[in-house]
């Protein structure tokens, strides 16, 4: 975004479009499903606790605890309307929901995964950092943060032919800002996928995931099964059958 907005235009913005929320969880959005079943199939297994930056009304964090009973999932919304409602539609015990931002400070723990469903973009880059530095703290050890972001394509044909809309801050996430964000949360890219929505390569689904350990399980032996030394074995054979043929193949070529 070229001018910086403020908080409280960002505030004001959400409380007002809060039923556009509660419409998304009343009927069946193709951008919702589809961002949900990447969330499943790349998040950890068996999470203890997890966060949704920017749940809105918590349909996603309402889903996330039915689909993992025993976590204790966390909301966290800049819209004072939308947590209210939340709370309302969604509340139960291992369900957490709070307004607010993300700061290094608000929670004490830590989570295996944490949320940004079509939230990212909407954070200014001015505001990153202190994100960031958040979930640089908050993300544990193996732990995995998951986002789904319209593509810069979406948003440079938004703008111009819907920019009613154009929220805010809608800031274009490209590879480059996501290496940033891995760099600063020492997290590695696992998927960095496009999908067609409702047109081809409209939205983006990203996971990345943090190794403390990294090092420590890069130098540790592969297991290898029985079929797979029968492989190499045989594919060593084949190699140094072949290698008096390439080296004369390379004299030859060479004279």
């Amino acid at each position: 975004m070229a001018e910086e907005v403020s908080k409280e235009i960002v505030q004001k913005y959400y409380n007002e479009h809060t039923h556009f929320k509660i419409n998304d969880f009343a009927s069946v959005s193709p951008r919702i499903e589809s961002a949900y079943k990447t969330l499943i199939q790349y998040a950890p297994k068996n999470p203890s606790r997890i966060l949704e930056v920017g749940c809105g009304v918590g349909s996603i964090v309402y889903r996330m605890k039915k689909h993992w009973p025993g976590a204790d999932v966390f909301g966290i919304d800049i819209s004072t309307e939308s947590i209210e409602t939340a709370k309302k539609l969604f509340s139960a015990r291992g369900i957490h929901f709070q307004s607010g931002i993300l700061l290094p400070e608000t929670y004490k723990e830590g989570f295996d995964l944490i949320v940004f469903m079509d939230v990212y973009e909407h954070i200014a880059v001015q505001d990153r950092p202190l994100v960031h530095a958040s979930l640089l703290k908050l993300l544990n050890n193996k732990g995995r943060i998951f986002l789904s972001v319209p593509t810069p394509h979406n948003l440079i044909w938004s703008a111009v032919h819907k920019p009613h809309t154009m929220q805010p801050v809608d800031e274009h996430i490209s590879f480059d800002v996501i290496g940033k964000l891995a760099k600063d949360t020492s997290t590695e890219v696992q998927l960095f996928q496009n999908k067609n929505i409702w047109n081809i390569g409209d939205y983006c689904h990203i996971v990345l995931e943090k190794n403390d350990d990294f090092e420590t399980a890069f130098f540790k032996p592969k297991p290898v099964s029985l079929v797979e030394k029968t492989i190499r074995i045989l594919g060593k054979v084949k190699n140094r059958v072949k290698k008096p043929f390439k080296v004369l193949w390379i004299k030859n070529k060479l004279k």
